[in-house]
């Protein structure tokens, strides 16, 4: 993970032995000693605090929690300018009820390799003022952040992409084999970002008409043009749908951590649910790939695409379900010519701050309690350039866009 502590994160304390009261209480004869070990780095939560912490009890033989808690920013410009509240307590919903529900089915189904590759959910706190989610601290585990400003290699695209497989396979089936329980889930996760506009705060204008600009110098005209179509579009992702699915919905390559053995990696973790809802199943795929694919992967898009659908048919056999029946294939091809858009949409935000210096590196709460601008170093623009041209033209060539 980067090395420059965000700055923004005022977590005391004693916030943190107020959040752990009620997991640390549940035997009054152990008493605990919180500390804070670590913070996370500028731009790594950009709606939420993420403080590292460590509960040691007094016994002989001590039990120790090491745990990740997310807070919800405090600012009150952020909170008036977005529904943070809600956006938080959709990923604690997520944790609460959704995964539970994940989990009893692929064990009912006595699943040997089951969809796991969440940081567990020690307990979660929705109080007056404050959202607080607390997670088993994955890096104490052996699990490590790739690089922001590196493209993911092929063994952790293959990684990420079996894992949203077997997740998406869940809600299919479970939609096949309990309708009524599936149904029940989607009053939980909702499209919390739905009407909000970011697009003024980030600049997202100035930095797409920059990119137009360096497609037309490069004599790449149908590129310029799709950016131009592609910053006007609207958000669309979740309509009512026979292939809709819950979803991540923040792809983004700081949302994994990848577990090594020999320097091969051999699992991820998904972090950051706050997006989650019911949608397609290529919104999470395409958003994925755009943003965390290099240049070099592309001439492996069909492969990854496959890899996906294949994965995807083999966990719904062991689920008990027909994947020809509930998600044939041309009609997988469809939702990419429908959707792909979307994913390829939130690619343009999630490289800007991948590719930046880390005195770059945008900070949402920064930018909207100290009215700081986001960079328009031409170098930073052009390396965005790019990385995205070559994803576009794959769009185009396509039919994506």
């Amino acid at each position: 993970m980067g090395s420059i502590e965000c700055a923004t994160n005022k977590v005391k304390i004693e916030d943190v032995e107020h959040w752990l009261k009620p997991l640390l209480m549940k035997d009054e004869t152990i008493k605990f000693a919180v500390s804070i070990k670590a913070k996370a780095a500028k731009g790594e939560g950009q709606l939420s605090d993420v403080t590292y912490v460590e509960a040691k009890s007094n016994t002989d033989d001590p039990k120790i929690y090491k745990l990740a808690i997310k807070s919800g920013k405090t600012s009150e410009a952020m909170r008036e300018m977005m529904p943070l509240r809600g956006i938080c307590i959709n990923e604690i919903n997520f944790y609460r009820e959704i995964v539970p529900v994940l989990v009893k089915f692929q064990e009912e189904r006595k699943i040997q390799h089951p969809f796991n590759n969440l940081a567990e959910c020690h307990d979660s706190l929705i109080l007056d003022n404050m959202e607080v989610l607390i997670l088993s601290n994955m890096k104490e585990e052996g699990y490590t952040m790739h690089s922001r400003m590196i493209p993911l290699n092929e063994e952790k695209i293959k990684q990420v992409v079996q894992a949203y497989a077997k997740f998406h396979a869940v809600s299919f089936a479970l939609k096949d084999q309990k309708p009524e329980v599936f149904a029940e889930l989607d009053k939980y996760v909702k499209n919390v970002l739905k009407g909000t506009d970011l697009e003024q705060t980030l600049g997202e204008k100035e930095f797409f008409d920059e990119l137009q600009k360096i497609a037309q110098e490069s004599n790449l005209p149908q590129v310029a043009e799709k950016l131009q179509a592609l910053y006007k579009l609207t958000d669309a992702v979740d309509p009512p749908d026979d292939y809709a699915v819950i979803i991540h919905g923040d792809c983004e390559n700081n949302n994994y951590l990848f577990k090594h053995h020999d320097k091969q990696a051999v699992d991820v973790c998904f972090l950051d649910f706050q997006f989650s809802r019911l949608a397609s199943p290529v919104y999470d795929l395409s958003y994925f790939l755009f943003a965390c694919m290099s240049k070099e992967d592309i001439a492996r898009f069909d492969q990854y695409k496959k890899l996906y659908y294949d994965t995807l048919c083999e966990f719904l056999e062991q689920l008990g379900s027909d994947p020809k029946k509930l998600f044939p294939e041309d009609k997988y091809d469809e939702q990419w010519s429908t959707f792909a858009k979307y994913g390829l949409r939130m690619m343009f935000s999630v490289i800007r701050n991948c590719l930046a210096e880390p005195e770059d590196v945008f900070d949402l709460m920064e930018i909207v309690d100290r009215k700081v601008k986001l960079s328009t170093r031409q170098e930073l623009i052009r390396k965005c350039s790019e990385r995205t041209s070559p994803i576009i033209q794959l769009a185009m060539d396509k039919g994506f866009i």
